[in-house]
């Protein structure tokens, strides 16, 4: 069977939650046999795959130490508290964008700390892993890349 692991925060953030629930509506859509399993950054799991890579699991908050970036806390929680403003149409994958608080404005804000994360030797949240195959990491994949990699499953 597939094994798709995402590697998150706990609770979950809104970009952890996004990619979880279009793991699994991909899933479903695309009839695959896979087992989707969440664990928390700092799980066992998580720090033995990171390490793998020779990096330590975190998040956008670890790298912002690493990298000495201050973090607008404000910004973020309001990020955090706030709707996207992604229109929803009634179909599943619309919705769960929406449904978990993510919005276009909460990547863009953590962008700059995703592109320092492997230099500064972290694995970020949130992290996809196929069949024990990183695919990607630090944000919510592209939507299209995030279909074909679940599609390329039922070969």
């Amino acid at each position: 069977m597939n094994k798709i692991l995402i590697i998150g925060t706990e609770p979950p953030c809104p970009r952890c939650s996004l990619l979880k629930m279009l793991v699994k509506e991909f899933v479903r859509r695309i009839e695959i046999e896979a087992e989707v399993k969440s664990v928390c950054y700092n799980d066992e799991e998580s720090v033995k795959f990171a390490n793998s890579l020779g990096l330590e699991p975190g998040t956008a908050k670890d790298v912002s130490k690493r990298i000495n970036l201050e973090m607008d806390k404000d910004r973020l929680a309001e990020l955090l508290k706030g709707s996207s403003d992604e229109s929803s149409s009634g179909d599943c994958i619309c919705n769960s964008f929406s449904s978990c608080n993510w919005s276009i404005e909460l990547d863009e804000f953590l962008r700059p700390f995703e592109n320092r994360a492997k230099e500064s030797g972290i694995l970020m949240t949130p992290v996809l892993i196929i069949n024990g195959e990183l695919k990607h990491s630090g944000s919510v994949p592209d939507i299209e890349k995030l279909s074909s990699w679940i599609e390329e499953l039922k070969d």
